[in-house]
């Protein structure tokens, strides 16, 4: 069944291109061969022959990234709801780690997203089933104090973009003003970093430990 899979995800085609393809089964027959499938047990078979694969590449001590990746459904099954966008508020959603690279991005583990597990819960299996990070770049849809938290609970160094909240907007105020550096010690080994763009007036806060 894996040769029809990458088949179709290789070629960006349908289960139904396979009716034209020798020694394939047909689209129906695969169908029913997924929907017996138990999804957990897939996932953690992917995520275990990727990691065989990435083997002497992704190691401790590489920068990271995890990220949330959402694909619009239109069916009649309960999925993930988020921001309503392209005609739907419901999405497989899928977190992942990868590392960093200088122009790529290798991934190291791939979760779908239960609908009643929390970011928290998914960043913390990540972690667990990952080589650990230099340093942990993640986007504003992370900034919150349950996953900051987190993060020190585990010891991860990380790094994000601040939501603009009524906090963030006083410091970047008194910023403006010369009161507070450009990093700024916000709590307990959390900083408040001010980037500046070069040769421009805009300004990026940034999260950081």
């Amino acid at each position: 069944m894996i040769k029809p899979l990458f088949y179709i995800s290789i070629n960006n085609a349908s289960a139904e291109s396979l009716k034209y393809m020798n020694d394939f089964p047909s689209p129906d027959t695969l169908l029913r061969r997924l929907e017996s499938l138990d999804l957990k047990h897939v996932v953690n078979a992917l995520n275990s022959a990727n990691r065989v694969v990435l083997t002497g590449h992704a190691k401790d001590g590489m920068k990271m990234a995890i990220d949330f990746t959402e694909e619009p459904y239109y069916g009649k099954l309960d999925m993930y709801v988020s921001k309503y966008k392209n005609g739907t508020d419901r999405f497989h959603t899928f977190a992942t780690i990868s590392v960093v690279g200088k122009d790529e991005k290798e991934r190291l583990t791939l979760y779908s997203l239960p609908m009643l597990d929390t970011k928290e819960d998914i960043v913390k299996k990540l972690l667990e089933n990952s080589p650990r990070p230099s340093v942990l770049m993640m986007d504003r849809g992370f900034f919150k104090t349950e996953m900051i938290k987190l993060l020190q609970s585990m010891g991860i160094s990380f790094i994000m973009p601040a939501v603009r909240n009524e906090r963030i907007k006083r410091m970047l105020n008194e910023y403006a003003k010369g009161n507070i550096p450009s990093v700024y010690e916000m709590g307990s080994k959390v900083y408040l970093v001010i980037a500046r763009d070069q040769g421009k007036k805009k300004i990026s806060p940034l999260i950081s430990s």
